[in-house]
């Protein structure tokens, strides 16, 4: 662990995606607490691999990222998660997930003894596909019921991993949610909302208010691909358009990387408006790259060189 204690909690799986060019770590909460400890934070990231090659991967990877390795248990029943990536000619993807690995179970004692450890920390992140076994249920929404911070989560729900009133569950527990557009209608949809009547802005804004509202979150992020990002909270909606033309190599983390400068913002309090506009153009870059990161750390300090609140964690 980088000095001080954890600045924000991570739970979720950690995996290695099969690209037909080869292997790149992945998933979707371990890519947000890469991110996060290259903008300078110090994620604790919960979660579990196997005693396998795949694993040893993946702790390589926390140690290029400087992170700890405190929260992440090892599993000797089951195997490092894999995930094949296959890919169209548009950049497009399509996700075939491992079913009972590592990550399906982790365990809640050690997560626990991990963040108690940690002295306390300002954010929780977590996604929804770990809620798909029981073990790894339980211990996610315990960690997410019993933090005393704010709760980011985004919803990235996918049919046939997780029940519909699983993943509710952990909505009731969020202070933030970010959804995808197609996801927003899905939640209207879920909650009794009417979904947006088309995709443009306003009929979305309409929507989200709504659901915000019904909700009761404090915050609701909804990201729009190329016509960029809206948030709506309590006094407005706020939509920010995308900052700059992409030359799409795969959409793989893209929303990861926009949650990712989304809390390194929100820790920092930073204005809504740069927040949607840095996260945007970040997800943009992510675009351009093969897999959810950058493949050297410098991008890093390239492609947030203007972001005023980074300017403390970097020293």
């Amino acid at each position: 662990m980088k000095s001080g204690t954890a600045n924000a909690v991570v739970i979720g799986e950690m995996l290695v995606d099969e690209f037909p060019s080869g292997p790149v770590m992945g998933g979707a909460p371990f890519n947000v607490a890469r991110h996060l400890a290259a903008f300078g934070h110090r994620p604790l990231f919960v979660s579990a691999i196997g005693e396998d090659h795949n694993g040893q991967l993946l702790l390589a990877e926390l140690d290029r990222y400087g992170m700890s390795h405190a929260g992440v248990q090892r599993e000797l029943a089951h195997p490092t998660g894999v995930v094949e990536v296959q890919m169209d000619a548009s950049g497009s993807h399509r996700f075939v997930i491992q079913q009972d690995c590592a990550w399906d179970h982790i365990e809640p004692a050690p997560a626990r003894a991990a963040v108690a450890r940690t002295g306390g920390s300002s954010w929780l992140y977590a996604g929804t596909l770990a809620l798909r076994s029981p073990t790894s249920r339980a211990t996610q929404l315990a960690l997410m019921r019993e933090h005393k911070g704010p709760r980011f989560l985004d919803i990235n729900w996918r049919e046939g991993h997780v029940p519909r009133e699983v993943a509710m569950g952990a909505v009731a527990l969020a202070n933030v949610l970010k959804a995808n557009e197609d996801e927003l209608a899905m939640l209207c949809t879920w909650y009794g909302c009417a979904p947006p009547q088309s995709l443009e802005t306003e009929a979305l804004s309409i929507a989200a208010r709504e659901l915000r509202t019904g909700l009761g979150l404090d915050l609701l992020l909804v990201t729009l691909g190329e016509r960029g990002a809206m948030a709506v909270d309590a006094n407005r909606v706020l939509h920010v358009g995308a900052a700059r033309p992409v030359q799409v190599v795969d959409t793989v983390g893209a929303g990861d990387s926009f949650s990712a400068v989304a809390l390194s913002g929100f820790m920092h309090g930073g204005e809504l408006g740069d927040i949607l506009r840095y996260a945007c153009e970040f997800a943009s870059r992510i675009c351009e790259v093969r897999g959810a990161v950058p493949p050297g750390l410098d991008a890093y300090r390239e492609w947030t060189s203007d972001w005023t609140w980074l300017g403390a964690s970097r020293r």
